[in-house]
Parts: C-alpha cells; structure tokens; sequence
C-alpha cells in the first residue's frame, strides 16, 4: 500500500495508467494493425478493388455506346493467380465492370488474391 502511496499519483490517475486502450502501447499496436490491413492480400472471394467510372460511363446507355467500353474499372494491383496445375504467378491486373483483366491472357488461370500497391520508394534526405 505504501508502493501505491509513494507514486504521488491519484486513484483516478492509477486507473487510467493501468487502463490498457488508453496506454500508448495499445494506440501503437492499432496503428499496426492498420498499416497490416492496408498491405495484407485480400482473397478475392472476399471483395474486389473499389472501382469508379470509366472514360466510357456517360455513354453507357447511348448510340455512342460500342462493345469493349466498359462502365466501371479499377486502379492496377498486384494479383496472385492461380492456373489448373498448381502453378501461382503474381502480376499486375484491374476490374473493369467487377471482371479481373490482367495484362497476360489468363488461360485457365484465376484470380485468388489482391493487394494495392505499396506507396512509391521516395529517397530521404539526411
């Protein structure tokens, strides 16, 4: 008791020391996790890359409209896929209308995973 005493601390002061999510170790640890899930490879099965409106959209619906324009495509990511005989190469690819397209014809082969590209290397200054 006289340890408690001595930190020249008050009871309300002890209890927010001791509460662990206001303590600089869990904030450290939530900003690991979230830098995790930013870099982390998504399966496809669970979502696919945000897209936004193609050059195309406005003429979706018009005389203008041709096949091959699409609605919707996504930025470029890195992709794993997987072909029928096991083999798994990772490359470039985008959505475009919620289909992957990867800069190789995939034959017999399928888009399992995901993830952005990391940010671009930018040298520092010392």
């Amino acid at each position: 008791m006289k340890d408690y005493e001595d930190t020249g601390l008050s009871p309300e002061e002890v209890e927010s020391v001791n509460d662990f999510e206001k303590s600089q170790t869990y904030r450290a640890i939530a900003e690991l996790q979230e830098e995790r899930e930013k870099h982390r490879w998504i399966p496809a099965t669970e979502r696919l890359p945000e897209e936004h409106d193609s050059i195309f959209a406005r003429l979706n619906g018009t005389e203008k409209w041709r096949n091959g324009m699409f609605k919707r495509r996504s930025d470029n990511v890195l992709v794993t896929v997987k072909y029928e005989d096991g083999t798994v190469h990772t490359e470039q690819a985008h959505t475009t209308d919620g289909v992957w397209k990867t800069d190789y014809k995939v034959k017999e082969g399928k888009v399992v995973a995901w993830m952005p590209f990391p940010e671009p290397y930018k040298e520092e200054n010392y």
